[in-house]
């Protein structure tokens, strides 16, 4: 390796140490090496062999008459001299160069002597001024390509992660627009283009590393990546880019197959190490352009994460508070939490990174998506997307396949709340919560006896506090043809609604302790609710045939009381 030529640094002036100044003879003479310390130190002198000033009217004093000066006048005269020594050293420190901290050696602080040529085949090259003994005649910074990206057509990259060509045409007064070879008709991931034509346009450079080194020392025997830049004045550039610096002050790069090696800032050309996979957008779904687009229709999900596909719609029925409705396996209302993260995780994905495009049969088999562990088909006013995902791995990620675009993306396994859930999660925290305002009646069968309950809707005009008159809702209930004051129904609703749902049971009974039936205004099937004993702390409960959870023993025998004490003229207990 030939050595390079580095500027010796000039030492910083030594500090004074002792007095500031010992005698007026040594200032004088070492002030002549500095005009401002020349021009203090003859004040100085000039102070000190003054002669007495003459008093007013009178001739001056002859000197064998002086009187010898008071212990407070030399002590002024001292200070005076301290402090002009102070200027004096104030002012030599001002005009010396200011030498750079040893951090700071190796920087270059001048341009490198250099000449940048254009060979008959139009490739680009770079000459350094080196000395008979082919050191470098000044090292320093400077730039081996100067372009704009508007200026390359073509940007050919092969590193250790494979090949891909960055295609470039800037129409006129438009902005620049990038393709990749083979990929034309996928969508690019924003700015990842853009960085690779920006360090292929202009390549700067920190200093010369060497000079007909050896390119093993820099790795540029075998180069992490190699680039080829076509610009648009039909000229090129081959860039190789070796081996970080120690440190991480920089990357080593050679231009072309010149023996000259640059060290420039890792940033500079961190995009020639790309995989062309991570030029691809990490969109996985698009965003819906409305709230009515982002309202789906269906949600299916399958895959062998399910024993059985799960259907979910949107619930439109008034008369139960719920926003989802599963459909399969079964008829029942769904836990708005859960159904909020499965929805709310099917449009507007993005990925980790892109793993295959274009996969083939094999390929889809060997990410685990062919055969999917969870499988999503949603359908929306704008469009239908069908996403499938493999089994997730140790480290919380999966495979996710959209066919539409074909590419296989990586995510992370909790933004996919489809991919996660089950029947468990999707029962509602509650066995159901009635609306009253469009209830007509309920009949509750409690030890072979029957309580109907038969519910009116009506309004009520009432002054309120502004002394306007306004029209309310108001509830008349009958149990057995008998009044039931509006109180004891709310309290009735409240309790039955706040009978929360704690989960799947594995028994099974037929001992069936009572049933409700609740009938609708709105024309909606009536609903029966089932509670069975199975001697536990728990009762499992049916919708409609269906076992879809289990109750509280403790709450549902209060439940069974509210209806006794209705029945005997008796306000019921809040639960």
């Amino acid at each position: 390796m030939a050595k390079s030529s580095k500027k010796k640094k000039q030492s910083a002036p030594e500090k004074v140490k002792g007095k500031a100044v010992d005698t007026v003879e040594e200032t004088v003479e070492k002030a002549q090496e500095n005009p401002a310390e020349k021009a203090a130190d003859d004040a100085l002198e000039s102070f000190l062999s003054r002669s007495p000033e003459p008093a007013k009217g009178g001739e001056a004093e002859p000197a064998k008459n002086k009187k010898k000066l008071s212990t407070r006048s030399i002590v002024l005269i001292v200070a005076i001299v301290l402090v002009a020594a102070l200027i004096i050293a104030v002012v030599v420190a001002a005009n010396q160069p200011v030498t750079p901290a040893a951090d700071d050696e190796d920087l270059p602080e001048k341009p490198v002597e250099m000449a940048t040529t254009i060979d008959e085949k139009g490739e680009h090259h770079v000459e350094i001024s080196t000395d008979a003994e082919g050191e470098i005649v000044q090292n320093g910074y400077g730039e081996l390509i100067s372009y704009v990206p508007a200026q390359i057509s073509k940007i050919e990259v092969e590193n250790t992660a494979g090949s891909f060509v960055v295609n470039s045409t800037t129409p006129e007064g438009h902005e620049t627009v990038y393709t990749i070879t083979g990929f034309e008709g996928y969508e690019l991931r924003a700015g990842m283009a853009d960085a690779v034509a920006n360090d292929a346009a202009t390549i700067s450079f920190t200093t010369v590393a060497a000079v007909g080194g050896n390119m093993a020392d820099f790795g540029l025997d075998k180069p992490r990546a190699t680039v080829k830049v076509t610009y648009t004045d039909n000229t090129t550039a081959v860039i190789r880019v070796g081996n970080e610096a120690d440190g991480g002050v920089g990357t080593y790069a050679a231009l072309g197959d010149d023996q000259n090696v640059f060290l420039v800032a890792n940033d500079a050309v961190d995009s020639f190490l790309y995989n062309v996979l991570d030029m691809i957008s990490f969109e996985i779904t698009t965003k819906a352009d409305s709230v009515e687009n982002d309202s789906f229709s269906v949600i299916e999900l399958s895959g062998s994460h399910y024993p059985d596909p799960i259907t979910i719609v949107p619930n439109t029925d008034e008369a139960v508070k719920a926003n989802y409705r599963l459909t399969q396996p079964y008829e029942m209302f769904a836990d708005n939490y859960e159904g909020n993260d499965i929805s709310g995780s099917i449009r507007d994905l993005y990925a980790e990174s892109v793993v295959c495009v274009n996969p083939n049969d094999n390929q889809l088999g060997s990410y685990g998506v062919k055969q999917p562990y969870a499988k999503v088909h949603a359908v929306y006013p704008d469009t239908e997307i069908n996403l499938s995902c493999s089994a997730p791995t140790d480290d919380g990620l999966v495979n996710l396949y959209n066919p539409d675009k074909g590419i296989i993306y990586t995510i992370r396994t909790d933004a996919l709340g489809w991919a996660n859930t089950d029947l468990d999660q999707l029962l509602p925290k509650t066995v159901i919560e009635l609306n009253k305002d469009v209830i007509s009646g309920v009949t509750v069968t409690n030890g072979g006896k029957d309580y109907a309950i038969e519910i009116k809707h009506t309004k009520e005009k009432i002054i309120n506090e502004s002394g306007d008159e306004e029209e309310i809702a108001a509830i008349e209930g009958k149990l057995n043809g008998k009044t039931i004051p509006e109180a004891s129904i709310l309290i009735f609703f409240q309790n039955f609604n706040a009978m929360s749902n704690l989960g799947t049971v594995k028994e099974s009974s037929t001992n069936m302790i009572y049933r409700w039936k609740v009938s609708y205004t709105n024309g909606r099937a009536d609903d029966i609710i089932a509670i069975y004993d199975t001697g536990d702390k728990s009762c499992p409960v049916a919708l409609n045939g269906v076992i879809i959870g289990s109750v509280s023993k403790s709450h549902s025998s209060a439940l069974q009381q509210d209806i006794i004490d209705i029945a005997a003229g008796k306000t019921p207990k809040s639960l």
